[in-house]
């Protein structure tokens, strides 16, 4: 055994980067189809797939009606992965996140390769798409925030680019530009971050001054035009006066004014801890933050102390928004990983216990994936996994290898433990997965709503009138019958099913049909046929 582990230790890294990068692949995509939309995926793809069927891909609507809580871009997306896959659903939704976080992860090794090499580059792009919320999370899901975060971070990283080169007309066009891309993915939070990170940005290269240059009037000129033709080309189908109102008040509503003072500030106390609990296993590192030298140690590199300065500039705009999810947090992780892959990499040179501590926490967590993995079948909830004995002894087996590994090669600890990271993934795909899918109440409406679409498919669908309906049952109809559900209080149409909320229309002058049970137990559709 030990002639093996002698032999894996002098091969050289790049083999260690190619063996974690084939775990990687198979690691975002095994069966991350199986589950059903939850309700904000289904909401992007409805929007996407209404898109395709009334050929309108400016002003959105969901059942008809006018949808304006976010721009047009990240449908677009969805409408192109939907065009080349075939079709709409999980698949495409979830690979245009995959894509997206491949993306990022390039673009954090670019910008991260110029100041501290290849190696820690590479640790550094790994290190952000394993963080805690992208592993067994976003990176699963059809959602807006993975891309915005990339977006975002291409935005802050430019400032740095171009600002250390001294192109400051590049650096205010490319950075506005960037929040015209990001305005048209989640709208106001972009014009947000451009400000934050422009104002930290400029400060930590010394040039704030740039902030009043006639290059900064021309960035801004550009974000107006780009904005302008965008509100042109929507006014083209819809008045504005009730878009931008609307975007606003999805900014507004997450403060505490919409919230009170009371949660508020218990916001403020629990926010630093649930950042790190999100975060884990890397943001275990902010222990080397326990050092009476630590503002001396992130000023001393110049790019670790533009991390810092972006990333302390744009976290109190969630610090101190009530409701904030952490996936509204992605575009920190990597500032927030390389500063603290710079200070525990001092730390290990210099054999502090902060080092010790990280070393330790992850060689635990290493050893119990092993173990937990290994002991599956002695999970009686796990027996309907097909093939779980093989599935636990060969990875089990792997997982062992990368924790014996972890310890006989600790000048590569993080390689090895990124490593052990996708081996936990790919087991959470193949056991854990299935079984989520299994007994989700979403998988259960996707069956159903696959089952009333083909049975009324030569009927005109309508949902009436203010009828309250789950997102997922919406997009899954929409999607099998191939038709807009518009909403309507029209009951003269021919050939037509309402769908109708009975708690809101419980006198509803029909003949019922069938049932719909949502999601949501307290939501239900009863399918209405009129007399002819």
């Amino acid at each position: 055994m030990f002639a093996l582990l002698d032999r894996i230790h002098r091969l050289p890294t790049r083999y260690l980067f190619l063996f974690v990068l084939s775990l990687a692949i198979p690691a975002f995509l095994i069966n991350i189809h199986l589950a059903a939309f939850i309700g904000d995926e289904a909401i992007r793809a409805l929007v996407a797939l209404e898109m395709k069927l009334s050929g309108n891909y400016v002003a959105t609507t969901m059942h008809g009606a006018a949808y304006i809580n976010k721009p047009p871009l990240f449908n677009w997306f969805l409408v192109i992965a939907g065009e080349l896959w075939g079709g709409f659903g999980e698949w495409p939704s979830r690979l245009t996140t995959v894509f997206f976080l491949g993306v990022f992860g390039y673009t954090v090794y670019r910008f991260v390769r110029t100041e501290f090499g290849r190696e820690f580059a590479l640790l550094s792009a790994l290190l952000t798409v394993t963080s805690g919320r992208f592993l067994i999370y976003d990176s699963m899901l059809g959602l807006i925030d993975t891309t915005f975060s990339w977006v975002t971070y291409l935005q802050m990283m430019a400032i740095w680019w171009f600002g250390t080169r001294r192109r400051w007309l590049a650096l205010f066009l490319v950075t506005y530009f960037l929040t015209a891309a990001a305005f048209m993915l989640k709208a106001l939070p972009a014009i947000v971050f451009q400000g934050c990170s422009l104002l930290a940005g400029l400060w930590a290269l010394g040039q704030w001054r740039r902030l009043f240059s006639w290059q900064h009037v021309a960035g801004g000129l550009l974000f107006g035009a780009l904005m302008g033709a965008y509100l042109w080309w929507y006014a083209q189908y819809r008045p504005l006066e009730f878009l931008l109102p609307n975007l606003l008040n999805e900014s507004v509503k997450r403060t505490v004014v919409e919230h009170g003072w009371q949660r508020f500030t218990v916001h403020l106390f629990k926010f630093p801890f649930e950042w790190i609990y999100h975060f884990l296993p890397f943001s275990i590192a902010f222990v080397c933050w326990f050092d009476r030298r630590i503002w001396r140690r992130l000023q001393e590199n110049r790019f670790v102390f533009f991390n810092l300065a972006v990333f302390l500039a744009n976290l109190p705009v969630y610090w101190t928004s009530v409701h904030v999810e952490a996936r509204y947090l992605l575009m920190f992780i990597p500032l927030f990983t390389v500063i603290n892959q710079h200070l525990l990499e001092q730390d290990r040179q210099a054999g502090r216990w902060t080092y010790r501590f990280v070393y330790i926490a992850f060689g635990i967590a290493l050893c119990a994936t092993a173990l937990a993995i290994t002991a599956m079948p002695l999970i009686p909830k796990l027996e309907v996994i097909p093939h779980l004995g093989w599935i636990a002894a060969g990875f089990g087996l792997l997982a062992t290898l990368i924790a014996l590994m972890y310890l006989h090669d600790p000048s590569r600890y993080l390689w090895w433990f990124v490593a052990g990271l996708f081996v936990f993934r790919i087991v959470f795909d193949l056991v854990v997965l299935p079984i989520r899918a299994q007994e989700a109440h979403t998988t259960a409406v996707r069956a159903e709503t696959l089952r009333l679409a083909e049975k009324y498919k030569d009927k005109n669908l309508y949902l009436y009138g203010r009828s309250d309906s789950r997102e997922p049952a919406s997009f899954y109809l929409t999607n099998a019958a191939g038709q807009i559900i518009r909403r309507d209080y029209n009951l003269s149409h021919p050939n037509a099913v309402y769908l109708v909320n009975p708690v809101m229309y419980p006198d509803f002058p029909g003949q019922l049909l069938d049932t719909l049970q949502t999601d949501y137990p307290e939501v239900v559709l009863y399918f209405y046929g009129m007399e002819e």
